[in-house]
Order: structure tokens, then C-alpha cells, then sequence
């Protein structure tokens, strides 16, 4: 009985050291996953960055005003890094389930040949050792269908926006107004682009508006609450509609300097201050 017992033990204690063995091999996928997303997200900012201060080598300052904003502003722009990223890795993560697990299976039938007695069955001990890569593999599909869905709506959106500035004969204006100015504006929000303020536009990349002064009817800054710290945002009222637009920023200073900057082109275009406090 005692024999029993340590026999169990000894093969307890060899599974357990050979799965530990094996926990870097199965934290691999998430690893690269953070570390790849996040160098996609710097290389995305960076890419905002260029569109921004007019450092871009595409040849679209030819093109018509509504063209221009639309291949500077459309989703895919500047997500693309990302879904290129989240694809390879659903790749790297599907060879290495199939192809990973099925050597697995084939070293864990190896085991319970030498230990027949052993209770776990290779099958459960693939899906335990292949758990986080299999859990991760339903995450960037979730991811690529949500980015998918969300693209196709965003794009709708900006299509939208830049008919309703087209139908005011605006773009025009917007499109000179863009060029014209350097004065850019850092929110302090890694997944935000920088803010550019013209003459007469407020314009920011992503997420993607282009807001005439003459539009505002109310501007006020705000702020979320939450354990990892405060963010602040300017909330924008639009004239003749409902939507609120709201800009985030990571110091509360920044969305100040920002209204200000605002208010003040305001007054200066139409000689008065008409903003709601």
C-alpha cells in the first residue's frame, strides 16, 4: 500500500515539475502578444504624428478636399499596424496549438506508457499545458471581428461627417485650414492623436472629426474618475444636432489650454463670445 502511494506521489511530482517546465513555452503567445500590440500602438501614434505635422511621403495634398481628409482620417490608416498584427499573431498561435499539441500528445502518450497508472488522460494534459495559447486564440478572433465591425462603422461615420461638411461648402476651407496651421496640441493619450487648431478647424485624427468653430454652441471640460488616475476631456455641443464629441486628455491643463486656444479664435472671427457656460 505504502508503494502504492509513493508510486502516485513520484508521478504526481514528475507531472508537476514537467508542467512548470513547460509554463514560459505556454506564456510565450501572451507575451507577444503585449509586446507586439504595444509596439503597434507606438507605431500607429507615430504614424498620426506624421499626418499631423504634414511629415507624410504620400502624395495627398493633390488630391480634392473630401478625398484628401477621407484617406488621412478612414480607419484603416492608421489601425492597419494593428489588424496586421493581430492576424500574424492568430497565425503564429494557431501553428503553435496544432503543431505544438499534437507533439504534445504524442510525448504524453509516451508518459502513460511508462506510467499506465498515471490518472490524468493526454488529452486533458494538452488542453491544460495548451489552455492560455487556446484562450488567446479566442481573443484575437474576438478582436479582429470586433476591429472589423468597428472599422465599418467609424468609416460610416466619417463619411457622414464629411458630407455634412461638403454640403456647407466647407471642406475647402478645412482642407487650406489644415495646411496653414502648426499649432498642434499633445493630448497625453498614447491611442489619441494629437490635436491640430486652425484659424477657423479644430482637427484631430483619431478618432476622426473635423469641428468648425462656427459649429460650437458649448465647450467644457470634464472629468472621468478612476483608479488608475483621472482623465480629462473637452465636451463638445454642436450646433443643430444632439451628438456630443468629446477629446480626451491625459492633464487636465491640456483640454484648458485647448478650450482657450478655442474660445479665443472664436471672439477673434466673430467679435463676441456666444459659448453656453
Amino acid at each position: 500500500m505504502n508503494m502504492k502511494l509513493l508510486q502516485k506521489q513520484i508521478f504526481f511530482t514528475g507531472k508537476e515539475v514537467f508542467l512548470m517546465g513547460d509554463f514560459a513555452q505556454m506564456m510565450f503567445i501572451p507575451v507577444a502578444f503585449i509586446v507586439l500590440i504595444f509596439i503597434a500602438i507606438i507605431t500607429k501614434k507615430r504614424g498620426m504624428e506624421k499626418i499631423v505635422f504634414l511629415e507624410s511621403n504620400d502624395k495627398l495634398e493633390d488630391l480634392n478636399p473630401r478625398d484628401f481628409f477621407y484617406n488621412i482620417l478612414k480607419m484603416e490608416r492608421g489601425s492597419k499596424i494593428i489588424y496586421w498584427t493581430e492576424i500574424i499573431l492568430l497565425i503564429v498561435d494557431t501553428a503553435y496549438i496544432l503543431v505544438g499539441g499534437y507533439f504534445q500528445y504524442l510525448k504524453e502518450m509516451e508518459f502513460l506508457k511508462e506510467f499506465p497508472d498515471f490518472p490524468i488522460s493526454p488529452v486533458s494534459s494538452v488542453f491544460l499545458k495548451f489552455s492560455i495559447p487556446i484562450f488567446m486564440w479566442f481573443v484575437l478572433v474576438f478582436l479582429l471581428v470586433f476591429a472589423y465591425f468597428m472599422q465599418k462603422k467609424e468609416n460610416k461615420r466619417i463619411t457622414e461627417m464629411l458630407d455634412n461638411l461638403d454640403n456647407h461648402n466647407l471642406l475647402t476651407y478645412a482642407k487650406e485650414d489644415f495646411f496653414k496651421s502648426d499649432r498642434i496640441v499633445d493630448t497625453g493619450i498614447i491611442a489619441q492623436s494629437d490635436l491640430k487648431l486652425g484659424d477657423y478647424y479644430l482637427f484631430c485624427v483619431y478618432p476622426a472629426y473635423i469641428i468648425p468653430y462656427s459649429w460650437i454652441s458649448n465647450i467644457k471640460v470634464d472629468k472621468i474618475y478612476s483608479r488608475g488616475g483621472n482623465c480629462y476631456f473637452l465636451n463638445f455641443t454642436l450646433k443643430n444636432s444632439s451628438n456630443f464629441i468629446k477629446i480626451f486628455f491625459s492633464k487636465e491643463s491640456a483640454a484648458e489650454k485647448v478650450r482657450e486656444l478655442i474660445l479665443k479664435n472664436k471672439h477673434e472671427l466673430y467679435g463676441r463670445d456666444d459659448f453656453k457656460w
